[in-house]
């Protein structure tokens, strides 16, 4: 759990939503900074936002699928807190 801006404890926070190839770009971009940085890394959308404290070694999982039109590229990053 992790406080959010306004002092709530958050759990979970998963959004799935259709936007721009650039828009997803730097959406990407924003996470790999934070890690970069080693900042907090920020999370928003729908109206909510969370701020998740980064560790320094993460986890890094790909994975690609492809089912005749429909491709999926699935990114994950686990660490500990």
């Amino acid at each position: 759990m992790y406080p959010d801006r306004i002092g709530l404890l958050v759990t979970d926070f998963k959004h799935e939503e259709c936007i721009s190839r650039q828009y997803a770009a730097e959406r990407l971009a924003d996470i790999a900074y934070a890690l970069t940085a080693g900042e907090t890394l920020e999370l928003r959308a729908g109206g909510e936002q969370i701020r998740v404290p980064v560790a320094d070694e993460v986890l890094l999982k790909r994975e690609s699928r492809s089912d005749g039109d429909r491709v999926e590229v699935e990114l994950a990053l686990r660490w500990s807190a």
